[in-house]
């Protein structure tokens, strides 16, 4: 899919040898700087391995954005996707490469940093990128701390955007997938006048839109239900529309977790009630209000002038504006306060109906006046008469799923200059970036000061559908286009650097880099009073704001030294220092060397070694504690459901059943960041070859391996949920006497008993915190290839390999032993051993063609081991390979148009299920696969001179 070349080592070279052969002496090759180094050198002397991906292999994928362009690179696994953002507010699509984490991924636009994203802990935002304005990639596939900066641990991925254009053309695209939804729109123009040797100048404006079309939960049978008995798990919530109820009858008779629909098999599809194990009991299939692919838009201007000084020098202005829109809809809002309804309410039913299978305890009272001497099994439906309140947990359904609408704003501008002064090749510029943003309330959100006194009341119908005045009531408490949370992350940036050939040697000339930059970066973070109070229905409880700053100011150095024929040795080198608004500082040097060998023509051999760190990001130092968040996957209280078997009411404390579910659900959770973090530390070597016997046909491999000391986490729910008892410290829980409608936080976490093993005391959250930990590690092999040749009266034809293979992956928690997650499911998701994209190509003067196989290794699925059973529940389960097949055709009738047909999973391949417990979507991972199925796109481009 992708060409391969490398930076300083080998594959241009290679590529190469045969033009330069038959060059003179006299004869130079043009001095560029290519990702990884900072020194100008002829193109064909490159060393370090990165891949670059040109405009022609862009339009082979059929990617739409930047985001799906990456999510396609073997090399780059795991990173978010937009389908990962469903439920979660604020969430960027990043780059991952090595798998080792977004934050370890450096993302420039040509060359430089952009502002990372205004909510959370995000890097880079790649759907702020424009795809259309982009004219190649440069994937780094090596750390780059010494030439970058500390973040550059993993590798660098430099968009670099069309420059110097003349001419104007327009594009535009349609995307529909062959089972609907999920459709994409493209128009994108480009227009751009000046002749740099003629006039001097030259001007470049580019504009683009992007919309896409949201793909529900429901247009897919894989991923249309929580209820997945073919994976051993139901994962529906007992927090429902109509819900399991708690209440006394006339006869003095008490019930607990008992539905109003159980006797019916819960069937309600408006509500989207399914059965639980728990006789009498349903719950809320909530797949059924998700998006698996949200709404989206995007609309994007940028402008580049360079100004000609003289033959050597230019000055250089540019400027982006990016507006980026996503709605996504996911479950119904959880009332998380006791929902009791009062016996005068409108609603309040007249019977309910006990289904047969409840089991009735000892002194249970009939209406024939028959009284239970021991607990039995009911074995007929049995209606009785309700009196006093009820309570119950409720959830929103009648309001519809929730849903967020994100906006964010991306601008950049750079004023600079580049060119040769007094032999030296210099290149400054001052760049201003910044990502801001604000998030709404959409449908389906309520406020629980407004939605609190109506429940009370009795005026909203807990028990079916509702009436045009319950309606009306429930829908005054929304907070839809309510603005819930602003934010705003800025970076201004001054670098300079210089190089040239210092010294002549016996084999080769010396070469020097020298360079300094200093950034100034602010993050503000601001919750509306509705959301800093905690007064959103089901959202995190209070969201206090985060507003700081930081200076980084950095040197660097590299020094290019031919050392004997064919042999050459480069060091670099950059020292970093961070100073934190609120007092902290790091600082540190990160070294790196590498050397290139090349004993023939026809072979390079590379290898390096660097150490680098990074700080902590200020989100990870500041992020204030929030306690009402949720596990990702369902669990059961391990003290209270031991196994999913819920205590018995004597040791229990029966009321609690009336304030919070306990067995099988997602339990409340919290986090926080750490002002004493400690900067991450890494080390790392690599080893390569790349290998031309033929002009026609290059071939390389690198080993890289990767070792990160103190990395910070957030404490993974798996690893204290699956050993309670070690981690018990962090499981807070609290007194039901003290709180008898359930746990609240007042700001100071009051009543939150920390490692409490009380069986009386409910869990209250489970925190989850920012921390550093000991050791994350990753090692393996990149391949590629690619091969060209022509025959004559049937064109040319290719084929390119891109893969990489994953020797080890793993991380460590302090004062524990390694844990492998390669190839199987773990704390952060799966490391699948092998991907690879591997296209075949053709082509003549009017005509292209491609067919790209697209595949990710299978891996052991994720194993909640509170429920393994060997039965419906195996301990280990395989999740299949996928594997994709893409296919696109390319015909220019003239010199200025082109069409372009192609289609996109030609054999219609869905997702392997897999029981994956970190996103909202269910029987499939989104992070390695895509929901969409077959999708069939066109596309038109028109130069118009």
């Amino acid at each position: 899919m992708f060409k391969k070349t490398t930076v300083t080592s080998a594959i241009l070279a290679l590529a190469a040898s045969s033009a330069l052969a038959q060059q003179t002496e006299t004869q130079k090759l043009e001095r560029i700087e290519v990702t990884g180094s900072s020194i100008k050198r002829a193109s064909s002397e490159t060393s370090l391995p990165i891949s670059t991906i040109s405009k022609a292999d862009i339009a082979r994928t059929g990617a739409t954005t930047v985001q799906d362009l990456v999510y396609l690179l073997p090399s780059s696994f795991g990173g978010n996707v937009v389908a990962n953002n469903v439920g979660a507010t604020g969430g960027a699509s990043t780059a991952n490469l090595r798998a080792l984490g977004p934050k370890y991924t450096l993302v420039l636009l040509n060359g430089r940093r952009i502002a990372n994203f205004a909510f959370g802990n995000n890097p880079v935002d790649l759907n702020s990128i424009p795809l259309a304005a982009v004219e190649r990639v440069e994937v780094l596939r090596d750390g780059a701390s010494a030439i970058y900066g500390a973040d550059a641990v993993a590798g660098v991925i430099n968009f670099i955007l069309k420059r110097d254009y003349q001419g104007a053309e327009v594009s535009a695209a349609e995307y529909k997938a062959d089972n609907g939804g999920g459709a994409s729109h493209n128009l994108s123009a480009v227009l751009g006048y000046g002749d740099l040797d003629k006039d001097r100048f030259n001007v470049m404006l580019t504009a683009s839109y992007e919309g896409v079309d949201p793909l529900k939960a429901s247009q897919r049978s894989f991923a249309s239900t929580a209820v997945r008995p073919d994976l051993g798990i139901n994962k529906s919530s007992p927090r429902n529309g109509i819900p399991n109820l708690n209440f006394s009858d006339t006869l003095g008779n008490s019930y607990t977790s008992v539905n109003p629909l159980a006797y019916n098999g819960c069937v309600s599809p408006a509500f989207a009630l399914v059965q639980r194990s728990a006789a009498g009991t349903c719950g809320t299939d909530y797949v059924k209000f998700i998006d698996l692919i949200p709404q989206q838009r995007r609309d994007n201007v940028s402008a580049r002038a360079v100004f000609q000084l003289d033959a050597d020098n230019q000055i250089i202005a540019e400027a982006m504006h990016n507006a980026d829109r996503q709605q996504s809809f996911y479950s119904p809002a959880p009332y998380t306060l006791l929902m009791r309804y009062p016996a005068a309410g409108r609603f309040y039913p007249k019977s309910i109906t006990i289904p047969k299978g409840v089991t009735l305890p000892a002194g249970y009272k009939f209406a024939d006046g028959t009284v239970l001497t021991s607990p039995t099994v009911l074995a007929n439906d049995v209606t009785v008469t309700p009196t006093g309140s009820i309570t119950g947990n409720w959830r929103t359904v009648a309001g519809g799923g929730r849903s967020d609408i994100t906006q964010t704003q991306t601008d950049r501008a750079l004023v600079g200059a580049k060119g040769l002064l007094a032999g030296w090749d210099y290149d400054w510029a001052l760049t201003f970036s910044r990502n801001k943003g604000q998030i709404y309330f959409g449908s389906g959100q309520f406020s629980y000061t407004g939605l609190t006194p109506l429940v009370a009341k009795g005026d909203i119908n807990v028990f079916g559908a509702q009436d045009a005045t319950s309606q009306a009531a429930l829908d005054s408490a929304q907070l839809t286009g309510q603005l819930q949370q602003t934010a705003e992350s800025k970076a201004t940036e001054l670098d300079f650097h210089m190089s040239r050939e210092i010294y002549k040697m016996a084999y080769g000339e010396l070469s020097v880099a020298v360079g300094w930059n200093f950034r100034k970066e602010t993050i503000e973070q601001i919750s509306m009073p509705v959301l800093a109070s905690g007064d959103v229905v089901g959202g995190n409880g209070p969201v206090p704001g985060v507003a700081s700053g930081r200076k980084v100011a950095g040197l660097v150095g590299e020094l290019i030294v031919p050392v004997y024929k064919d042999l050459e040795l480069n060091l670099a080198g950059r020292y970093d220092k961070y100073k934190n608004d609120f007092g902290t500082s790091f600082d540190k040097f990160s070294p790196k060397a590498s050397l290139r060998y090349q004993p023939m023509k026809e072979l390079v051999l590379r290898g390096s070694v660097a150490s680098g760190f990074r700080a902590p990001t200020l989100y990870e130092n500041l992020r204030p504690l929030t306690t009402g968040n949720n596990t990702s996957a369902n669990w059961s209280d391990p003290i209270r459901c031991p196994g999913g078997v819920k205590l018995p009411d004597a040791v229990a404390v029966n009321p609690v059943d009336e304030i919070q579910s306990e067995c099988d659900v997602q339990l409340n959770s919290a986090t926080s960041g750490d002002r004493n973090l400690r900067p991450e530390k890494s080390k790392q070597f690599s080893l390569g070859a790349a290998f031309s016997p033929i002009q026609e046909l290059t071939m390389g491999v690198d080993y890289w391996n990767v070792r990160i000391t103190d990395p910070i986490v957030a404490k993974s729910e798996i690893q204290v949920l699956s050993d309670p008892e070690k981690y018990k410290n962090y499981i807070y829980r609290y007194d039901p006497e003290a709180f008898p409608d359930g746990w609240v936080d007042d700001g100071k976490q009051t009543g939150a008993k920390q490692g409490s093993t009380d069986p009386r005391f409910p869990i209250a959250y489970v925190y989850l915190p920012q921390e550093n930990t000991a050791k994350t590690y990753a090692s393996g092999l990149d391949f590629s290839l690619s091969s060209r040749a022509k025959f004559s009266g049937l064109g040319s034809f290719g084929v390119n390999l891109d893969g990489t293979l994953f020797l080890t992956h793993g991380y460590q928690y302090t004062g524990l032993g390694k844990t492998s997650d390669l190839g199987k499911f773990k704390d952060f998701g799966a490391i699948p051993r092998w991907r690879h994209a591997l296209t075949f190509l053709w082509g003549n003067s009017m005509f292209d063609a491609s067919l790209t196989h697209n595949y990710t290794k299978g891996y052991e699925d994720y194993t909640d081991p509170t429920a393994v059973d060997g039965t419906t529940y195996p301990a280990v389960r395989k999740v299949s390979a996928y594997v994709t097949w893409d296919g696109q055709a390319t015909v220019r009738p003239t010199s200025s148009l082109s069409l372009v047909f192609g289609v996109k999973n030609l054999l219609d391949k869905e997702p392997p299920s897999s029981r994956n417990s970190l996103y909202f979507q269910m029987g499939y991972d989104p992070t390695y696969t895509n929901p969409i199925g077959r999708q069939f796109y066109g596309r038109i481009n028109y130069k118009f001179f």
